[in-house]
């Protein structure tokens, strides 16, 4: 096999090319459609002008890896306060000082902004 995935013949090695420098996007990648509201879809485009995101899938694709740390962390400290409660007393001054630095969402979806 050749670097990037090819096989000697040509065709691509399916186990080995994805996460490979050259990988073969259409053997490691799905194409939808995302619709965003305006003001978000700018906020990307700024990112990927800047040189924060390499282009607008990689964006979205950092996003929802970082979602996705953040729901498993919610299930693990779920998890852990079933088993060891925190004192709703300090419950609130915890969620108060998240608040106060703005890491809590009031938009209704989770608790947190960050994981």
């Amino acid at each position: 096999m050749r670097p990037g995935g090819i096989v000697g013949n040509g065709a691509p090695d399916k186990q080995g090319a994805c996460g490979r420098v050259g990988q073969l996007y259409d053997e490691c990648m799905k194409r939808i459609t995302v619709s965003l509201p305006d003001d978000l879809a700018e906020a990307v485009a700024r990112a990927v002008e800047s040189g924060y995101a390499r282009n607008v899938s990689a964006y979205v694709a950092d996003a929802l890896h970082v979602h996705g740390r953040s729901e498993s962390l919610d299930r693990i400290l779920a998890d852990w306060n079933a088993e060891t409660p925190v004192p709703d007393e300090v419950a609130r001054r915890i969620d108060s000082e998240l608040d106060d630095v703005g890491m809590i969402d009031h938009s209704g979806r989770s608790g947190r902004l960050a994981g």
